[in-house]
């Protein structure tokens, strides 16, 4: 396995400068309890012990159940909850007592004044004070989408061929210099997955510019930056003047890098070099319409991929990853990479191939396909857990070589860089919790 060097990093507040929560601790002073419902307005607490819940009622109409369980693990007074590293204050002693699901809380208060619920707890007469608002933004998913979701994946845009000539863009020194733009482009690039910069100078450096105004850059065992230019004796297909399949880029990785930055510095003058995507969700989700089987197959089957170069990197991935609510959340596909070896039981083999046979028809739909060539000065910024990406051909000619620069980033720090955006810019949206 290849080692890879250390990361140069800068302090954290230099990248994000943004609180680590919008939670705080309120002071605990001895107050009278009462069991009866208490309204305000429209909002209206009552606590159910028979249930172990806590009702609250909010002005929209709606009301939402938090378990007393969740209320006693989630306490934010500074015994419970450290004040400024916004973490769990729990010892080895105290950890199966934390989850005790019998907890119950023996009283329960509104303070409309402070729009504040305080709450004793019979075990040990420990109080815990949760303000509304604290409380409104952790509602249940039977009352809203999960919180954890809003950013990336809640309002995202399957597509297809109905994007070419429609591809989100944005203009580089604009996104470099504008908080607000920065956010608008990261909002398309969670939402659709693809997005071309334009205006970019055309000279080596601008991904490590653009991708720092984000986060982090994913080192990996190309560098900091990788460069794509033909070569006569390549270590990768992408180092030639051939067409490329579509792909993920380092599906050897255990964690493959989330967003791709590439530069064209240099278009080929002799023609070709088109780049081709296409939108994987889609083409998982199609899949699972038409062929359910083949679906389950690639989402319970993972894949061996590799790559060589002094060393040898390899990891396996499955092509279609879910979450909890059955939603694809990562697609990995890479032909040029994929191991000989196949670690799935015999019986399965031609199924498995039937399966790879459907979904590369599904790709190459034409319906499916967003063909875009990019010129001198245009960077295109994509989501490498979703968007497969290839090229075809192109000519080399005496007028010089083609030219691009790419680097990677991680959709983590990318998620916390719009959190910080949303909360200076005061947005109405604003979605950090802890």
């Amino acid at each position: 396995m290849h080692r890879l060097g250390k990361r140069l990093v800068r302090p954290l507040q230099q990248l994000f400068q943004s609180k680590h929560s919008l939670t705080r601790s309120s002071p605990i002073s001895p107050l009278a309890f009462r069991k009866e419902l208490v309204a305000f307005n429209s909002v209206a607490v009552e606590n159910d012990i028979d249930n172990r819940q806590l009702h609250v009622k909010w002005d929209d109409g709606t009301t939402s159940r938090f378990p007393h369980i969740y209320l006693r693990d989630n306490c934010q007074c500074p015994n419970c909850f450290h004040p400024s590293a916004k973490q769990r204050n729990i010892s080895d002693t105290s950890v199966l007592e934390a989850y005790d699901v019998n907890t119950k809380a023996s009283q329960a208060k509104f303070y409309p004044d402070r729009q504040e619920i305080e709450i004793k707890w019979d075990k040990d007469n420990h109080v815990s004070v949760f303000d509304t608002n604290w409380l409104k933004m952790r509602r249940f998913p039977t009352d809203r989408d999960q919180v954890g979701h809003k950013i990336i994946y809640s309002d995202r845009r399957l597509w297809g061929g109905d994007l070419n000539g429609d591809i989100p863009t944005t203009d580089f020194n604009e996104i470099l210099h504008d908080d607000l733009e920065l956010y608008k482009w990261l909002k398309n690039l969670a939402r659709v997955g693809l997005t071309l910069v334009k205006n970019v100078p055309e000279e080596v450096g601008q991904v490590e510019r653009l991708a720092d105004r984000i986060a982090y850059l994913r080192v990996t065992n190309y560098g900091r930056t990788f460069t794509v230019k033909s070569k006569h004796d390549p270590s990768n297909l992408a180092y030639t003047d051939k067409g490329l399949a579509l792909h993920t880029d380092l599906p050897f990785f255990d964690l493959v890098p989330g967003i791709q930055f590439l530069h064209c510095i240099k278009q080929a003058a002799g023609g070709g070099g088109e780049n081709q995507f296409v939108d994987g969700f889609n083409v998982a989700e199609v899949l699972r319409k038409e062929n359910p089987y083949y679906f389950d197959l690639l989402t319970q089957h993972a894949f061996v991929y590799f790559d060589i170069g002094k060393d040898y990197l390899d990891f396996i991935n499955v092509s279609c990853r879910l979450n909890g609510r059955n939603e694809v959340i990562r697609f990995v596909h890479n032909n040029h990479t994929r191991s000989s070896i196949l670690d799935v039981p015999e019986d399965k083999v031609i199924d498995i191939y039937r399966a790879f046979h459907a979904i590369i028809q599904i790709m190459y739909d034409p319906s499916n396909l967003v063909t875009n060539r990019m010129e001198s000065g245009e960077m295109i910024v994509f989501d490498n857990w979703r968007v497969l990406h290839g090229r075809s051909a192109f000519q080399l000619t005496a007028g010089g070589n083609r030219h691009l620069e790419g680097c990677y980033i991680d959709w983590d720090e990318t998620a916390s860089r719009m959190r910080a955006i949303e909360e200076k810019l005061k947005m109405k949206n604003f979605t950090g919790v802890i």
